[in-house]
């Protein structure tokens, strides 16, 4: 869930993770309060859920947003509605990474966004933000079926990385790669070979 924050006067905002009521109280949460930065956060839907009630006054204001964006129906936009950058458009998802200033959340979207063009982006916005970027882990993140890796640390061969996969490698090792996918991979082991 993308959240949009827009104090009048640039502060951190700590809100806390209580259940309040019945329904919220058996929700999975794994932190007991989240900061919120002037800008584009991201924070899970169990999380979003019991911060509601704590921020009423705030959503009434406008000064907390949810950020939803119009994609194509699948099964993970059912509703016909991204709620976070991975589901996003590229336009609209370029905007959002523009926006971030919360470390936290740019390292999450480092570590789970496929598309290069948004990489780059998440990649450039950090050292805007002088944050350290962190080390690219091919095949860490995801499974060859799409769900969560249990960071057991095993990298994904080259060999077996899909174009998308190569070119965010070779972006994060300062590689520049043009081509089809056995140009690029020849241009990557040519450049890790010196």
């Amino acid at each position: 869930m993308l959240i949009r924050y827009k104090p009048k006067h640039d502060h951190i905002k700590c809100v806390p993770l209580i259940a309040t009521t019945a329904g919220t109280k058996n929700l999975a949460i794994e932190r007991t309060q989240v900061q919120l930065l002037p800008g584009t956060n991201e924070v899970t839907d169990a999380e979003w859920e019991v911060m509601k009630p704590h921020l009423t006054r705030e959503i009434k204001n406008g000064v907390i947003s949810t950020i939803e964006v119009n994609a194509a129906k699948s099964k993970k936009t059912p509703d016909g509605k991204a709620h976070d950058l991975k589901n996003m458009p590229a336009r609209e998802a370029l905007t959002i990474v523009g926006e971030c200033v919360n470390p936290d959340t740019l390292a999450k979207w480092h570590h789970e966004e496929t598309r290069e063009e948004i990489r780059l982006a998440i990649i450039e916005r950090m050292k805007e933000l002088n944050l350290e970027i962190p080390k690219y882990i091919p095949g860490l993140g995801t499974d060859s079926d799409g769900d969560e890796n249990d960071g057991d640390g095993e990298e994904k061969e080259l060999d077996k990385m899909n174009v998308d996969e190569l070119k965010a490698y070779a972006a994060e090792k300062g590689i520049t790669v043009t081509g089809n996918k056995a140009e690029i991979l020849a241009a990557i082991k040519e450049a890790e070979a010196q």
